[in-house]
């Protein structure tokens, strides 16, 4: 092809020309596009207005927490969520959102906006959602995303833990499993239609979207987890306790059936949330000093290192001189076998058998029994209690902790410790997770028994479970005893340390036993912290709750056992 200055003058103008026209109509156009921009048509913003556009992360299902039989504990519904556009929201209607979403929220947008998206409220009952959608309020959106519930309401609640307004958990078993049972966020991709109607364009085009959470099943009988609760808080409404725990396991693999706390929290109503001390969980997250629930370890401790022998005989007067301090008894119990320090909880013979600790061994068995670290169960905000150090086992420190006092354990801490002593010596590692799936429905971890230490010989186990079955017939424990089993416990009362010394007045009075006493299947401990009144004894308090308990477990698992029965005939 010929260059321009190689063709004839008049094609060469004619070439010119040409190309002069078509840079003035692309000049042309480009000034019109930059005026539409800067000056659009006021007919056409509009227009480009209504067709708003937003990507909004909402939560979507979280996995399913259910008890041992499979009934839901903590399940995701769908929930209706509300959101404003301000270019089209009206301040003037500010009042519906002050009528069903409360007076602060009717003010919060009761004031002129900018932008284009505001959350209103995030998962709205529908008791409250339905009648607010109708209202078809212009400039007001829903969306749909999903809402975790707990369907038996406080039932298990300081176990499950809860979740924020984002399905994060943030306690308990939520937060512990929070990697499996969390679902990520989805992006809804919102579309306003030229009618004004919000239209999801990725929910519309994506089809089925894969669960990707997995789901939990716990180790926990809802039936006796709901005996527990009743029975702890029968107990502190009736003593006008501060707190309470109580927690039921199986002491032949270390599965736990129960786990209450009191006071409890309802984690569906998100105003509850903030009760830092009702959210507490006592039995993992409460540490205490035990009393005398700690002195069959504390004896089982004794008789394995030869310091004392079952035919020895212990004299009590009722108060005893250690180093610089008394410790004294309810009454003075004269002379006692072994085994009565045990049934009449003499604190001045378990004191002398204290004197006798060989510090760095008693120690370390105390160690062996789990005290003074976490037992690592699976679920989060637990405690690891306290042990000193036996380099600060001076003056009256062993004799102490001898009787339950000067040194702190958690609910659970003692009932594994009781436990191996109702199994034949081990202790076990405890778990409240059965089954773990994941979102393709593969069993990823299943709960199994672990044995931690084996910290009493056969024998010494037998004489102390047949010991503390005597402690219930004839002893402190007497009000734990019921014609329905063979309970074996010892009750326990301690006094609570604040500032360096004990407080005049404030106790923790507990029970802690098992059954059938010969063959163990479980194992239960109640505890009341800070009791008001007269009654703070663990025998008064405790041991009535213990057998009350015990009765209603024995008549659950009698009806369980009938109709397992009546479905195999």
């Amino acid at each position: 092809m010929p260059r321009i200055d190689e063709l004839p003058p008049r094609e060469r103008w004619r070439v010119r020309i040409l190309w002069a026209l078509f840079y003035l109509v692309f000049l042309l156009l480009a000034a019109q596009t930059v005026h539409v921009s800067a000056f659009p048509d006021p007919r056409i913003a509009n227009q480009a207005a209504k067709q708003y556009w937003a990507q909004v992360p909402v939560s979507t299902s979280r996995g399913d927490i259910l008890d041992r039989n499979g009934i839901p504990l903590a399940i995701s519904v769908p929930a209706t969520s509300f959101f404003i556009d301000p270019v089209t929201w009206s301040a003037a209607n500010a009042s519906v959102l002050a009528q069903y979403l409360g007076k602060e929220t009717g003010e919060r947008f009761g004031r002129p906006l900018k932008g284009r998206f505001y959350w209103v409220a995030r998962k709205v009952s529908r008791e409250t959602a339905v009648p607010l959608a109708a209202k078809e309020v212009p400039g007001l959106y829903t969306l749909k995303e999903r809402e975790r519930v707990y369907p038996h309401g406080a039932l298990a609640s300081h176990v499950l833990g809860f979740c924020d307004i984002d399905d994060n958990g943030l306690a308990g078993i939520e937060m512990a499993w929070n990697s499996v049972l969390f679902s990520p966020p989805q992006s809804k991709l919102l579309v306003r239609d030229a009618r004004g109607r919000m239209i999801d364009m990725i929910a519309s085009n994506a089809g089925t979207v894969r669960k990707s959470a997995g789901s939990i099943k716990l180790t926990i009988d809802a039936r006796f987890q709901q005996v527990l609760e009743w029975r702890i808080r029968e107990g502190a409404v009736k003593f006008h306790a501060k707190w309470g725990a109580a927690v039921c396991l199986n002491p032949q693999n270390g599965e736990i059936l129960a786990m209450a706390s009191y006071p409890s929290v309802n984690p569906n109503d998100r105003a509850n949330l903030t009760q830092q001390e009702a959210l507490r969980n006592n039995v993992v997250g409460r540490v205490y000093e035990p009393g005398s629930t700690l002195k069959p370890i504390i004896m089982g401790i004794a008789r394995e290192e030869a310091l004392a022998s079952t035919g020895e005989q212990f004299f009590c007067s009722g108060r005893i001189q250690i180093a610089d301090a008394v410790i004294r008894d309810v009454s003075a119990h004269g002379q006692e076998m072994l085994q009565d320090l045990l049934i009449n909880s003499c604190n001045t013979g378990m004191a002398q058998i204290g004197r006798r600790f060989h510090v760095h061994r008693a120690y370390g068995m105390l160690r062996q029994f789990g005290f003074g670290e976490k037992t690592h169960i699976e679920i989060a905000g637990e405690e690891e209690g306290l042990l000193r150090p036996p380099e600060q086992w001076l003056g009256t420190v062993p004799s102490n902790i001898a009787i339950g006092q000067g040194i702190a354990v958690t609910p659970l801490q003692l009932a594994l410790g009781i436990g191996a002593v109702a199994n034949g010596g081990y202790l076990l590692k405890p778990y409240i997770v059965a089954e773990v799936k994941d979102g393709y429905g593969k069993v990823i971890h299943q709960g199994r028994r672990r044995v931690r230490a084996e910290v009493l010989s056969p024998a010494v186990s037998e004489w102390l479970r047949k010991t503390m079955r005597v402690g219930v017939e004839r002893g402190t424990g007497k009000a734990a005893n019921t014609p329905l089993t063979t309970v074996a416990g010892k009750t326990g009362t301690a006094q609570i340390a604040a500032g360096g010394e004990y407080a005049k007045g404030k106790y923790v009075g507990s029970f802690v036993g098992f059954w059938p006493s010969d063959n163990p299947k479980y194992v239960l401990l109640i505890v009341l912290g800070e009791p008001q009144g007269a009654s703070y004894y663990g025998g008064e308090i405790a041991a009535p709750l213990f057998k009350a308990a015990v009765t209603d477990l024995i008549q659950i698992t009698a009806e369980g056992e009938e109709a397992k029965e009546r479905t195999e005939l």
